[in-house]
């Protein structure tokens, strides 16, 4: 199962190194020869500079692990390559701490004299600080990456996932709140102002998540830029189904002509099922529920009433048989 982006900031090169220092020099006062406690020394300051960037690298998801919603994203979030190039300087620095350490240790083990022994240590800190401080710039783009990718929303890839789809204030909240019957939780989505809904239903101990996405799919991609395009696309690789809502009285402000082009250009950019609901039903005449059915049937799309006692079961059935039938 892919995993959220929740790595953590790292202190400045400058941080590290004072943070690393302190921590040796307490180790040092609990060693009784100076040999004892130099070695310390430099075995604290490289523990806790590699640590420090290790934790930079497991933090983060594998990239060749990421799921392709969230590799998609991130992409376009940060570039990936960027990414590579600051890990792989924090792995480069880690190696070559570690081997002044090793040969350090080797030489402090063959000193005797006090003197000596002092100057090695000094030697191996002097070295390592300087490779900790040409870090100063990877880890400031590597914080500014982190904070990047936060903004990926923090949604489920391991069940099957239905968007709601549909112009603003056609009934896309109250459809969500009918299908999980609670409250949605909200994530934030890059390149927009918007965020989304997410909720679950859940039936024979199997669950599966619902989006809203207020915001994203309620308007034509030919009216975005190419990156929110793009991050708009990202979608695909979440849907397992999408639900497309109808408004036929028109008091969202929307013809039913614009909602049936905004419908043909979500068919045609994903490939998965669609159920067209007509909202409103209890406001909204026969004629102006024909016309909206008409829609669905001209494209070639099953319709349903979202006052049908049948809808969420219909739903279910369309998204996990859609799920089951990718993965297989």
């Amino acid at each position: 199962m892919a995993q959220p982006f929740r790595a953590k900031i790292l202190p400045s090169a400058e941080t590290l190194i004072d943070s690393a220092l302190r921590k040796a020099a307490k180790k040092t006062g609990m060693k009784k020869t100076t040999r004892e406690k130099e070695r310390v020394r430099v075995l604290t300051f490289y523990g806790e500079i590699g640590r420090k960037l290790a934790s930079a690298h497991d933090s983060l998801p594998r990239i060749n692990k990421m799921h392709d919603f969230q590799k998609e994203l991130a992409e376009l979030t940060i570039g990936l390559a960027d990414l590579r190039r600051v890990l792989a300087h924090f792995r480069k620095s880690r190696k070559i701490i570690a081997k002044l350490k090793k040969e350090t240790i080797y030489k402090l083990e063959n000193t005797t004299a006090n003197n000596e022994i002092r100057r090695i240590s000094r030697e191996f800190l002097g070295r390592a600080i300087s490779v900790v401080k040409k870090l100063d710039r990877s880890i400031r783009l590597y914080n500014e990456y982190v904070r990047k990718l936060r903004e990926i929303p923090d949604v489920r890839y391991d069940i099957p996932t239905l968007i709601i789809a549909g112009y603003p204030n056609v009934g896309k909240t109250t459809l969500l709140k009918t299908l999980t019957g609670s409250k949605p939780k909200i994530a934030a989505y890059p390149f927009t102002t918007t965020k989304l809904n997410l909720g679950y239903m859940e039936k024979n101990a199997m669950e599966l998540q619902v989006i809203d996405t207020p915001g994203l799919l309620d308007r034509k991609l030919s009216e975005r830029s190419n990156v929110e395009r793009k991050s708009v696309l990202a979608l695909k690789h979440l849907a397992n189904a999408i639900v497309f809502i109808i408004d036929p009285t028109l008091t969202s402000g929307y013809s039913i002509d614009e909602q049936e082009r905004l419908l043909k250009e979500i068919k045609k950019q994903f490939a998965v099922p669609i159920l067209v609901v007509i909202s409103k039903v209890d406001i909204a005449s026969e004629e102006e529920i024909k016309k909206a059915s008409e829609v669905a049937k001209k494209l070639g799309l099953e319709c349903i009433l979202n006052s049908s006692k049948t809808l969420k079961e219909r739903l279910w059935n369309l998204t996990t048989e859609s799920a089951n039938y990718l993965r297989n």
